[in-house]
Order: C-alpha cells, then sequence, then structure tokens
C-alpha cells in the first residue's frame, strides 16, 4: 500500500513539475526585448513572414530548448555524482569536471576540430578525465571522503581552468575563447551541435534510468552491494562515464554553467515521496532532477535576459549567484552535524 502511495504521489510530483515547465517555456516566448502575447503565439508562427516568427523560431525556441538540454543534463550527472560516490556535496563543477571539458573543448577548437559532435565528444571526454584525476587524488590523499574529494576538486578546477585560460590567451581567435563560453551562456546555440548534444544526452538518461536499480543497491554500500551480487567497480565506472556524458552535453550547448548539479538533486531529495521503495528512489530522483534541472536554468535564462533587457546577463551568472547561496547553505548544515559521518 505505501509503494502504491508512493508511486501516485510521484506521478502527481511529474505532471506538476512538467506543467510548471510548460508554463514558463511559454512565459519565456513571450517575454524579451520584443513582448508577445501568449495568445498571438500560433499565429506568428503561422506566418514565416512576419518579425515574430523568426524571434520564436530563431531566438527564443532554440535557446529554450538549449536551456531545457543543458539543465536536464547537468542535474542527471549531478545525481549520478553524488548517488554513485556517496557524496552529498558531490556534483560535476565542485568536482571539476566542468574545467575539464571546457578545457578539452578549448583544446579541439585550437586544434581546428570542430565539428555538430566533436564539441560534445571532447566535453565528454574532458568531463570523465578530469573526474578520473579528481578521485585518483583523492584516493592518494586519504580515500573518498567528502572533505578530501571537494579539496581534490578544487585543487584540479583550479588547475585546469588555468591551463584552459593559458590556451586562451595562446590561441585568441578560437570560438570557445570568448567570454560568453567561459562564464556561461545560451545567447549563440547552435543548432547543429545541440542536436548531437540532445542525442547523447537522451541515450544517456535513458542508459541511466534502466541502471536505477543497480544505482540503489549501490547506494547500500560497497560490502552489502557485493553481497548481493552486485559488480560495485563496474556500476560505479558505468555510472560516471554516463555522468561525464551528460556533463559533456550541458557544457557543449551552454558552456561552462555551474551549480546545476549541486543544487538540484537535492531539491529532488525534498520533493520525492520518502515512501518510495529502495527499487524505484533513484528512478524517481533521476526523472524529477531531469524536470527541475530544465526549469531552474530556463528561468535563470529568463531572468537573465530580461532584468536589464535590452541587455542581459549570461545565464552563468545568475546560477553561480544561487548556487554559491546554495553551497553555503550546504556548508552551514554540515556545521551544525547533518553531514558529520564522514
Amino acid at each position: 500500500m505505501g509503494e502504491k502511495k508512493a508511486r501516485g504521489q510521484f506521478a502527481r510530483l511529474t505532471a506538476l513539475l512538467a506543467a510548471l515547465l510548460i508554463a514558463l517555456a511559454v512565459m519565456s516566448l513571450c517575454v524579451g526585448a520584443v513582448p508577445l502575447f501568449p495568445t498571438s503565439l500560433f499565429s506568428a508562427l503561422a506566418d514565416r513572414e512576419s518579425a515574430e516568427y523568426r524571434i520564436l523560431a530563431y531566438v527564443r525556441l532554440p535557446r529554450i530548448a538549449a536551456a531545457v538540454l543543458c539543465g536536464s543534463s547537468l542535474a542527471s550527472a549531478g545525481l549520478l555524482v553524488q548517488a554513485t560516490l556517496q557524496n552529498p556535496l558531490g556534483s560535476p563543477n565542485v568536482l571539476g569536471m566542468n574545467a575539464g571539458a571546457g578545457l578539452a573543448v578549448v583544446g579541439f577548437s585550437a586544434a581546428g576540430i570542430i565539428s555538430a559532435w566533436s564539441v560534445p565528444l571532447a566535453a565528454f571526454a574532458g568531463a570523465f578525465l578530469s573526474l578520473v584525476l579528481v578521485t585518483s587524488i583523492a584516493k592518494k590523499a586519504g580515500g573518498t571522503s567528502k572533505g578530501t574529494l571537494i579539496l581534490s576538486g578544487i585543487a584540479a578546477n583550479a588547475f585546469l581552468t588555468a591551463l584552459t585560460d593559458g590556451m586562451n590567451s595562446l590561441f585568441p581567435d578560437t570560438i570557445y575563447a570568448r567570454s560568453a563560453f567561459r562564464i556561461g551562456s545560451l545567447a549563440e546555440t547552435q543548432a547543429d551541435v545541440m542536436a548531437a548534444a540532445a542525442t547523447v544526452a537522451l541515450l544517456a538518461s535513458a542508459a541511466a534510468i534502466l541502471m536505477r536499480n543497480s544505482l540503489d543497491i549501490l547506494s547500500l554500500g560497497d560490502d552489502t552491494a557485493r553481497s548481493l551480487g552486485l559488480n560495485v567497480g563496474i556500476t560505479r565506472t558505468a555510472a560516471l562515464v554516463l555522468a561525464a556524458i551528460l556533463c559533456g552535453a550541458g557544457i557543449s550547448v551552454a558552456g561552462l554553467v555551474g551549480f546545476v548539479g549541486l543544487i538540484v538533486p537535492h531539491c529532488a531529495r525534498m520533493l520525492c515521496p520518502h515512501e518510495s521503495a529502495q527499487s524505484s528512489r533513484t528512478g524517481h530522483l533521476l526523472v524529477t532532477s531531469m524536470i527541475l534541472g530544465a526549469i531552474l536554468v530556463l528561468f535563470c535564462d529568463t531572468l537573465s535576459r530580461t532584468i536589464f533587457s535590452p541587455y542581459e546577463l549570461p545565464v552563468g551568472v545568475m546560477l553561480s549567484v544561487l548556487g554559491g547561496l546554495f553551497f553555503f547553505h550546504l556548508l552551514l548544515k554540515k556545521h551544525k552535524g547533518s553531514y558529520d559521518k564522514n
């Protein structure tokens, strides 16, 4: 009876979040330097010769799609990192995955290797290698506790960011040396890159959902998971590879956007019904995180481009402000004893 109730609660939550995302998308279509009425959207899209059609079809709709793709990818990547490492402070940004992805993309750009598929592939490779670097340093420094991982991530993030800045200085003409990419922005979304990133993200998201039972078992601890027949090493590696793929997809679309993978999984845990059976818990969290991530990035991007209209802030600025405040909140909770176990 508890399981049936939890599934009903999850279905209602998903429907509510989906409705909120659709409402936010409609609002994002309407607001901007050229405001539009919701009742005129369909007529504007039907008239291909109108200025409103060009604004919707070539500016706002692609930007909304990019925000949804970026938010859902980075949020699910953050959840996978936290679930796999069993660390509530883990996220692609905190563990240096964003910086590694950015370095790889800038390196490919400097080498002249730029195509729709090379950008997300480079971002994936950089994110995964940076995660390997951070976990390796943490293990050699005394294990994968929260503090060791975070310190290793900070060190790797600073090192990789310095390399990226140096490469940008040496190759200032590369398209990924622009400040918009380094801060995180959806203003220069490229349709071919977004299509490639969306394909990769959809496949990785589907694979992550299929792994939900294994991730639930892994969350019980390595010893318990092994006693239940789970290959812990393969499961952890597969989950981290999927996290790197999803992080790469988000970075290739929006640049070095931060903190989405840290904020959203915590919000998803607060919203998901705690009565869920262990076999469905991770699946519920993944779906909730994807929708919440899309909502967060779309909301921040809409706010960033309208609050100082006709000028706009990069969405990365708004997300960094929110992420910094949320990180302070987590640190204060840790100081009060919420995360003292490790």
